[in-house]
């Protein structure tokens, strides 16, 4: 049985988040960082410590198999938008050997109760284009395309 809890664990997820810098860091060398704990167990201790900041965890049978981290944003209304909140998936991990059992489905129902519970509409998530089981994942979840960004390398 999986059980899904909220966590300021900044060390399990520190080692959780290996496996998925590992493999941003194969696909875009130029853009991510190889690994590094030290520098990943400080960023998960100082981002926890903001009240803007939540992190979920999946155990099952008390081993930690994955975990989301998510922040709450607000933008002031402009001249351009209105003021709005969002909930901004910033990470979500599930173990390779755990994917498919639906694991990472219940840590985006504790992030989507997480907003009901604030009062806020929307979550919202990039992921690499390369990633294809994130497009899938997200797309099965109800996720929708609103914004795609491109890039050039300048000759």
């Amino acid at each position: 049985m999986i059980k899904i809890e909220r966590t300021n664990d900044h060390i399990t997820l520190s080692k959780l988040n290996e496996e998925i810098q590992t493999f941003h860091h194969n696909i875009h060398p130029n853009i991510f960082k190889p690994y590094d704990h030290e520098a990943v167990l400080n960023f998960f201790k100082n981002t926890l410590s903001s009240e803007k900041a939540i992190a979920f965890v999946a155990k099952e049978n008390e081993t930690t198999i994955g975990y989301l981290l998510l922040f709450t944003i607000h933008f002031a209304d402009n001249p351009f938008q209105y003021a709005r909140q969002f909930i901004l998936l910033d990470q979500i991990l599930v173990l390779k050997n755990h994917q498919g059992k639906g694991v990472g489905k219940q840590l985006l129902d504790a992030a989507l109760a997480f907003a009901k519970e604030q009062n806020i509409e929307t979550i919202e998530l990039n992921h690499w284009t390369q990633n294809e089981s994130a497009r899938k994942f997200f797309g099965k979840n109800k996720f929708e395309y609103f914004n795609e960004k491109m890039w050039r390398a300048v000759e």
